[in-house]
């Protein structure tokens, strides 16, 4: 989960990745003065503050993290809280956690304000709540608050009443989410959680993407690339241990993908070569258990009068 949990924190804490994020996925949900800001580019990255804050409890960690952004361009003041949600099993009780979490960030802005919040005038402000899930199963439970409280419509003005905003990476469509090529729509394909594709035919589709890309969608994609493919590494059993996400981005793009592939080779081969000297080991043992002269056991498994030596003696190990 840590892994998961680095890149897409990493990602999503890119202002300018944030921006496409908001143009991409959340117009729709977003009020016509919004809307309209996205529509003429308005946004840029100084519009955006990326609060340094979690409401997350540390018992949940592993299984969610949270990204607090706060909008503010002329008179509008809002904020987004994106809950990225790890586990593959549907949290039913997600629409209760949004609301709480959306309290304790109100809270905030009322310590913030101190005396001010006192005042009629003040008024607290909105928070755009996103749920983005990149579990297996499909996504079953309530997007309405009121759907979780028991009689909500008779206590209809009683019962707090807001929608969240769900997007499921496995919902999304890997042409679809690369029908605009950019580094959003590269990483997001790589985040998807299940894939036909193996770490090859993953790296040639992203250097497939590269020769159209220009420079500085290369720069923006190297700097998210690496915790990505570690993990699709990690898929294929090559864990890449003590590599700090600056090394993999110092190495570009392209010597990411060369990198990897070759560790990815390097291990399948060396567990190819493990198999055969397991295999060779056990059909020695077996044959020296029979009593078969040596010279047949060398014929049949290829070993060394040595390694048959070192395998009688216990010395020549399965790895």
């Amino acid at each position: 989960m840590a892994e998961k949990d680095n890149a897409f924190r990493r990602m999503l804490g890119d202002k300018e990745l944030f921006l496409r994020f908001l143009r991409r996925f959340l117009r729709r949900d977003m009020p016509l003065i919004v809307d309209d800001l996205i529509e003429s580019k308005g946004f840029s990255p100084e519009d955006v503050v990326l609060e340094n804050i979690s409401f997350i409890p540390p018992d949940l960690r592993e299984k969610r993290s949270d990204v607090v952004y706060r909008i503010r361009k002329g008179s509008l003041e809002a904020y987004v809280y994106i809950l990225i949600e790890h586990q593959s099993r549907v949290d039913f009780l997600m629409p209760y956690r949004l609301l709480s979490y959306m309290v304790q960030l109100w809270s905030r802005c009322i310590e913030d304000a101190g005396e001010l919040a006192r005042r009629k005038s003040f008024l607290l402000p909105p928070i755009v709540p996103v749920v983005f899930y990149e579990g297996e199963d499909a996504w079953t439970a309530a997007k309405r608050f009121k759907e979780k409280v028991r009689g909500a419509d008779s206590f209809r003005g009683y019962v707090p009443e807001f929608e969240y905003r769900l997007i499921s990476l496995r919902d999304e469509d890997s042409e679809e989410l690369l029908a605009k090529p950019d580094a959003l729509s590269s990483l997001m394909y790589l985040a998807q959680p299940f894939k036909s594709e193996d770490f090859f035919e993953v790296s040639e589709r992203i250097r497939n993407l590269l020769l159209v890309f220009p420079e500085e969608e290369k720069i923006l994609l190297a700097k998210h690339l690496g915790g990505y493919l570690k993990i699709l590494a990690k898929k294929e059993g090559v864990e890449i241990e003590g590599a700090p996400e600056e090394y993999f981005e110092q190495k570009g793009a392209e010597g990411m993908l060369t990198y990897l592939e070759k560790e990815i080779r390097r291990y399948k081969k060396q567990s190819r070569e493990e198999g055969q000297l397991e295999k060779g080991i056990s059909v020695a043992l077996a044959m020296l258990g029979n009593g078969e002269p040596e010279d047949k056991i060398l014929l049949y498994t290829g070993f060394t009068p040595e390694q048959l030596a070192e395998i009688r003696e216990g010395r020549l190990r399965r790895e």
